[in-house]
């Protein structure tokens, strides 16, 4: 009975419900129907030798009238049959995007920065329907430190401002931030936040993490790292956690092999105004590149793929689409599609046959 129903729920619609609301009066008109045939039942007087006592009578006239009335407003209604079809429909996923925003992210080696490249990558995920309805995105952007931007929600238009405002700061006085690419940290956040958020969701106080594999890390970074022993250590104790969890990081490097002086980021800037000359001598001789040998570490630990985004021709769109969809869950449902066929007509025919036959059996 329940499949019944559902189908009809499914399959079944009206293209003018409002003649649907004859149903109940004609349900109230039935049942008062029932009620005088009950009471003539109960007061007919006793049967004797050569009468006859037809169980319903004349009032059977009655009530094929009624019935004939609630299938001709259900005609009235239009109803029409919903065709539907088998179909895989892909699960939603959880993105957290992490990048880069250091100073060496500022360089223009591929013409535009390659912070401004991350920036149209990302908001691809949006132009190029990568992400769809019920999809989640995060937004981690680290440098010396790493910082939430946008915590994991459905909220596109919350993410991509925030993405669309990335971009090197007004001024460089003062601001630790962009001289280092602590990765570790970046990692280590991602996941705490992740916790943070899944532990306040479930509303479990003894809630533990699990793995999953509807989530993804999107790492965009020229792989500009900082490599003491006390980052490594942290950074592979933050990888261990991202397995624990399932979190598998898909790395996109962008900038070019050759590299360049980190010192060119300060053209754009005014010495003493912007910046203090000791940053100058700070920078002199340091070259940034994209380092891909410390991408290829993050495949070889959680099991992702890279891609290298090493000209400003190049596009991370299909991969981008390739690694998003690796981790939608696939399920098997009925989906109505655009088929239909009206059946009024068929109604019609069952009201006007009732109605005869009330006629006939008078």
């Amino acid at each position: 009975m329940e499949l019944l129903q559902s189908w009809l729920r499914d399959s079944i619609e009206f293209q003018n419900p409002e003649y649907l609301a004859v149903i109940p009066v004609a349900a109230l008109l039935l049942v008062l129907g029932v009620v005088v045939f009950l009471i003539r039942w109960r007061q007919r007087p006793l049967k004797t030798q050569g009468s006859s006592y037809p169980f319903l009578g004349h009032i059977k006239f009655w009530f094929l009238s009624i019935m004939a009335m609630a299938v001709l407003a259900i005609a009235a209604a239009r109803p029409f049959l919903v065709y539907g079809g088998s179909s895989f429909k892909r699960g939603d996923v959880d993105v957290a995007v992490a990048i880069d925003a250091s100073a060496s992210m500022w360089v223009k080696d591929l013409g535009p920065s390659r912070l401004e490249l991350v920036v149209r990558e990302v908001l691809n995920l949006y132009t190029q329907d990568i992400l769809t309805p019920g999809d989640r995105v995060a937004l981690f952007v680290f440098g010396t430190t790493a910082l939430r931007q946008v915590h994991m929600s459905a909220n596109a238009e919350r993410f991509i401002e925030q993405v669309g405002q990335l971009a090197p700061p007004v001024s460089l006085s003062g601001d630790a931030f962009p001289w280092d690419s602590d990765v570790a940290a970046a990692f280590e956040h991602i996941y705490q936040s992740l916790d943070n958020q899944d532990r306040f969701e479930s509303g479990d106080e003894e809630w533990q993490p699990e793995e999953r594999s509807d989530r993804l890390v999107l790492l965009l970074t020229d792989g500009d790292f900082a490599s003491d022993n006390e980052q490594l250590t942290r950074l592979d104790q933050a990888l261990t956690e991202f397995r624990r969890r399932g979190l598998v990081v898909y790395p996109i490097g962008v900038g070019s092999r050759t590299g360049v002086n980190l010192d060119i980021v300060l053209q754009d800037y005014v010495r003493g105004i912007d910046f203090d000359a000791s940053l100058e001598s700070d920078l002199e001789g340091l070259r940034t590149r994209l380092n891909t040998e410390g991408l290829s570490m993050f495949e070889q630990r959680l099991g992702g793929r890279s891609f290298v985004l090493d000209s400003s021709g190049l596009s991370s769109s299909t991969f981008l689409q390739s690694v998003v969809d690796s981790h939608r869950s696939i399920s098997f449902q009925l989906i109505p599609s655009e088929d239909t066929q009206e059946i009024w007509q068929w109604i019609v025919m069952a009201a006007v046959m009732l109605f005869v036959v009330a006629i006939l059996f008078y």
